[in-house]
């Protein structure tokens, strides 16, 4: 009898597939895309968090003029536009797919019936209506960010 040699499917191929969400290769995974975005935007977050801690902090290290001085700066047209695209964009996708993990992970909406597991492995939650929540978040967060970009510069 000739044996049969089966293929078997790494469904988890390490580190790299959080960092790349394009190194697993299943065909149409938003929330693949959503997950290493949420990822780095919060590092991103936390880095422009600090760098603005740092700047305001200013006054206890080198007096109140030089304060005055880096805020002045910081009202510049070029500054506002980096952190219009930085932290606005950021601030948006990943407050939206926060709203959208808190309601599938914590509260259990569209969570869907388990299905026994077949390679390569799709979830059964991503079908459905959690899929249109995914799609929420990448319609909202262009719109929002737009809006935002119409108050801070022509307001």
């Amino acid at each position: 009898m000739a044996e049969e040699k089966s293929k078997v499917i790494d469904n988890r191929p390490g580190w790299i597939a959080s960092i790349n969400p394009w190194v697993l290769r299943v065909v149409n995974n938003p929330e693949r895309v959503a997950f290493v975005l949420h990822r780095v935007t919060g590092i991103l977050m936390a880095l422009i968090i600090m760098a603005h801690i740092f700047v305001t902090g200013t006054p206890a290290h080198t007096g109140w003029e030089a304060w005055v001085e880096e805020i002045n700066k910081a009202q510049g047209f070029s500054l506002v536009t980096l952190y219009f695209f930085f932290f606005a964009g950021i601030a948006w996708f990943h407050g939206l797919n926060g709203i959208r993990l808190l309601l599938v992970e914590f509260f259990g909406v569209c969570i869907g019936k388990p299905e026994k597991p077949k390679p390569p492995y799709i979830a059964p939650s991503l079908k459905a209506c959690q899929r249109k929540l995914l799609y929420l978040v990448f319609l909202l967060w262009p719109i929002l960010w737009a809006i935002t970009g119409y108050i801070v510069f022509f307001k």
